[in-house]
């Protein structure tokens, strides 16, 4: 089966296998993180995202809070999110029931929303009688929610220096980090520098069962792990996780750039083909798109799985493609006569 479904290997794919080939049988097991295998992972995601330090976490869901908590500190705990961001809608209002911060939604501008969102929210936030003040702007691209569109390039360079001009910390919600970055053309680290934290997520990105890592500045992340410990998030041995990123980190960008170089083929091959129906899904590339079929749109994904490609979200009388690196194993032009051959009413 050709995924064109997901952004990477979800699911555990592999993992037993690929942990065999990656654990060195001599290796000393940690012990809730603190072990040689961790720290070494942490320091290459540490350089691979730019960052002066990394931290292993089980899960998202917590690395973008307590990196939001951090960036707040005691008098500053407003945050401003995209309204389709991860941390707004999936994560049942753990800023508010978990951390103690309060969200606010920009008025979104596709997948972003202007410079003037921010200066707004920290005009909102100073005008109480209490001394208050917008801590952290936390910026999602890929937004999942708007079928991995990205944060329009110019409206993020207005956004983040605004967030510089009132004071506010910088998050980068990267879940999909890589996807950004190739789209840019630039390195994770390049992509990062802008941002006083990031974070990562290793099981999409890498297919593992679980895992993510969350970089910035040593200082700002000192004693991290014991609030991971307090909130739930430690687990007794990370070495599972640490030894199967370490073995593959260095695959992870130079295959989605090559994955981006397949899906230009891909669209260049399925217009050739007779089939130029494409729409993007943003304003600028990403790893999907939008495929409009001559024949019924669900009628045509079900015949597209059939001849062994599975396609993503049926959307009216279209459906989305996804690119990821498992398409390197495919032929592009292949894929599109395929894709092209079952776009033939039934």
């Amino acid at each position: 089966m050709i995924h064109l479904d997901v952004d990477g290997p979800y699911f555990g794919t592999g993992f037993s296998a690929r942990l065999a080939a990656a654990t060195d049988p001599a290796a000393v097991p940690d012990t809730y993180g603190e072990g040689p295998a961790v720290q070494a992972c942490e320091a290459a995601l540490a350089q691979a995202l730019g960052k002066e330090r990394a931290v292993l976490f089980a899960t998202g869901t917590l690395a973008n809070l307590l990196a939001l908590d951090r960036l707040c500190g005691p008098r500053a705990r407003r945050v401003l999110l995209h309204p389709e961001s991860h941390v707004w809608n999936d994560t049942g209002d753990s800023l508010a029931t978990v951390a103690g911060l309060t969200g606010t939604a920009a008025v979104a501008v596709g997948a972003g929303f202007a410079a003037d969102a921010v200066h707004k929210a920290a005009s909102q936030a100073k005008a109480g009688k209490v001394a208050q003040a917008l801590g952290a702007v936390c910026i999602e691209t890929p937004v999942r929610r708007m079928r991995n569109a990205l944060f329009p390039e110019a409206l993020l360079a207005e956004v983040r220096a605004a967030a510089r001009a009132v004071g506010a910390g910088l998050h980068l919600d990267g879940a999909r980090l890589p996807i950004a970055a190739a789209a840019q053309g630039k390195s994770m680290a390049a992509y990062a520098a802008d941002y006083d934290t990031v974070y990562l997520s290793l099981w999409k990105m890498f297919g593992l069962p679980f895992g993510t890592v969350l970089a910035g500045p040593a200082n700002l992340l000192d004693g991290i792990e014991h609030d991971r410990r307090r909130l739930g998030g430690a687990l007794p041995q990370f070495w599972p996780l640490a030894s199967v990123v370490s073995a593959e980190l260095g695959s992870l960008e130079p295959n989605w750039r090559a994955s981006f170089v397949w899906l230009a083929a891909l669209r260049r091959a399925l217009a050739a083909n007779g089939q130029p129906v494409q729409a993007d899904v943003g304003e600028m590339p990403a790893n999907a798109f939008w495929l409009i079929p001559r024949r019924s749109a669900a009628d045509y994904k079900t015949a597209c799985r059939r001849a062994g490609i599975a396609l993503g979200d049926v959307e009216g009388d279209r459906v989305l493609v996804r690119v990821n690196p498992s398409v390197l194993n495919a032929d592009s032009d292949d894929v599109a006569a395929r894709l092209t051959a079952t776009d033939l009413p039934a």
